[in-house]
């Protein structure tokens, strides 16, 4: 073949007959290892790079192409620097760029925009949990076989470690069933069916759904809730179940990450004994935990749970490839020939202390109250101020409220606005006159705490401020509470227009001692109470 060299250089790059591709570093030639078309791994590739497009592109992952490219470079220079050292070789590292690519496509960093592509926010995140990872497959090993899923093991690690205010899996819902969602969803079934149909997996990965999916429908009908930063109050019962049940996440999950053949076992028994162990640990785990982040935790620390006693399952299976390495066979020696009912009464028994031990198991959580960011509360009456609403500007939606609560009108648009505008009406006077009750007829939770305060500071120094505003525009948006990251979303308005600050001096007849004016824009956080939207924390704009 065709060298490439420069002049008075030996060849960099040649054919040795019989030996494959080559490398000459001085008088030494290393061996060139390159993946061929038919590697199940480049395949599987395709699937998630496929995946990733659409995710930066119309499915608004919020990842950055900087931060997938961290994850792959961590890896890819591991395995490299890993695999010359040890054979003296240079291999194309096709399984470390899918642990980079595992790792980048599931872990999120809290404050990263989609859209904003080559933002470096939170990379040593993404190079810490990709080492760990790959190095998992290396220091964790078993009889020459690593004994963890690298890219499972190391999210994990990471989830559990930094915890949710640092870092995030991706969301189990992508959005409402759209051409860019069902794209999804048809290039990890296609791409699933035909990996896992050459790689003789498939029966397992079908035994994990299936049984999941029944789990699954024991934890709901308990009446099972969780929090979700895409979801307005709690997830629950069918909602929660049809939710996780047709996950993106969980299919990726059920196709591509616990197939790996390094780390499943080589019989078809034990291979759908494998999938229906980690569809059950997923359930028992998720019956345990009330918000998607603690959810989505349990799903990827069933894999590695049941990865860690996979060693010891293989023994009580029948060997790869022997006479009673199938499914019916296995199912007829268990109930033995000469009591055959005895294997659907195991089978039942088995079943029934399962489906309690789900119910069980999620008894704390079905008890402890959902933390959600929407608690009710009680009414209470909101005097009369003077307030012309109708001149207020045309209020507008967000898109991305649109997408966690596509039921939202404008009309309860413009009640949340008028609302919103009503209350800080409403909390001007209460300073003024440091009304205490007043105050808490229109704030609620961090706004609320903010203007006691100061009606207290201000009884204290005897002068108060406060302020009256004019709008140039309203805009519904979603914002987060920042001292839960678990409890959900919120709905918020973001105002911009002027803000007029009085200095108010005196108790029985306050007269104002100074008036300033200034431009404002300020994003309110609404509580819903019983009829009435509240203001209940304010951010600078983002």
């Amino acid at each position: 073949m065709t060298t490439l060299t420069r002049p008075h250089d030996p060849p960099l790059l040649e054919s040795d007959s019989g030996a494959g591709r080559s490398v000459r570093f001085g008088r030494r030639r290393y061996p060139v290892i390159l993946p061929t078309r038919r590697d199940p791994r480049l395949h599987l590739a395709a699937v998630i790079i496929s995946l990733q497009v659409l995710g930066q592109t119309v499915l608004g992952f919020e990842l950055s192409i900087a931060q997938i490219l961290v994850a792959l470079a961590t890896c890819a220079v591991l395995e490299v620097g890993i695999t010359f050292f040890r054979r003296h070789t240079i291999a194309w590292p096709a399984s470390a760029l899918l642990t980079g690519n595992g790792v980048a496509f599931i872990l999120r960093v809290p404050g990263t925009r989609h859209g904003d592509w080559w933002a470096t926010n939170g990379w040593y995140y993404f190079a810490g949990i990709a080492a760990v990872s790959l190095l998992s497959k290396y220091a964790i090993r078993y009889k020459g076989r690593h004994l963890f899923n690298p890219s499972n093991f190391g999210l994990v690690a990471g989830f559990l470690v930094l915890g949710s205010n640092r870092v995030e899996p991706l969301d189990f819902w992508w959005g409402p069933i759209g051409p860019a969602v069902a794209a999804a969803i048809v290039i990890i079934v296609c791409g699933g069916l035909l990996i896992l149909s050459r790689l003789k997996m498939l029966g397992m990965a079908i035994a994990f759904w299936i049984t999941f999916a029944v789990s699954l429908a024991v934890v709901a009908a308990a009446g099972h809730c969780m929090t979700a930063r895409w979801r307005f109050g709690a997830v629950c019962d069918g909602s929660f179940w049809w939710v996780l049940v047709t996950s993106p996440e969980i299919l990726v999950f059920c196709f591509f990450m616990i197939t790996d053949p390094k780390t499943t076992p080589a019989g078809r028994v034990a291979r759908l004994v494998f999938g229906v162990a980690v569809a059950f640990e997923a359930a028992l785990f998720v019956a345990t935990q009330q918000t998607e982040f603690g959810t989505k935790v349990a799903v990827l620390a069933s894999l590695t749970a049941i990865c860690a006693v996979r060693p010891y399952l293989e023994k009580f299976f029948p060997a790869p490839g022997s006479a009673g390495d199938s499914a019916r066979v296995w199912l007829a020696r268990l109930g033995g020939r000469h009591a055959p009912w005895r294997r659907p009464a195991a089978i039942g028994g088995v079943v029934l202390m399962a489906g309690a031990s789900l119910v069980v198991a999620g008894t704390p959580a079905r008890t402890a109250p959902v933390a959600t960011s929407q608690p009710a509360g009680t009414p209470v009456p909101r005097p009369d101020v003077p307030l012309d609403l109708t001149s207020l500007p045309a209020v507008t939606i967000d898109p991305n409220v649109r997408r966690v609560d596509a039921d939202i009108t404008q009309a309860r648009a413009e009640q949340m606005a008028r609302d919103a505008v009503t209350d800080l009406r409403i909390e001007a006077d209460a300073r003024q006159r440091g009304d205490r009750e007043m105050a808490a007829t229109a704030t609620a939770w961090a706004r609320l705490d903010a203007v006691v305060g100061d009606i207290d500071a201000g009884r204290q120094t005897g002068q108060i401020t406060a302020s009256t505003y004019s709008f140039d525009s309203l805009k519904i948006v979603l914002v987060y509470d920042t001292a839960n990251a678990q409890a959900g979303p919120q709905y918020g308005l973001e105002a911009r227009g002027a803000e007029r600050r009085v200095t108010y001096e005196g108790s029985t007849a306050p007269r104002v001692v100074d008036e300033t004016s200034s431009p404002f824009e300020r994003t309110f956080a609404l509580l819903y109470r019983n009829g009435a939207y509240l203001l209940a924390a304010d951010y600078p704009p983002a």
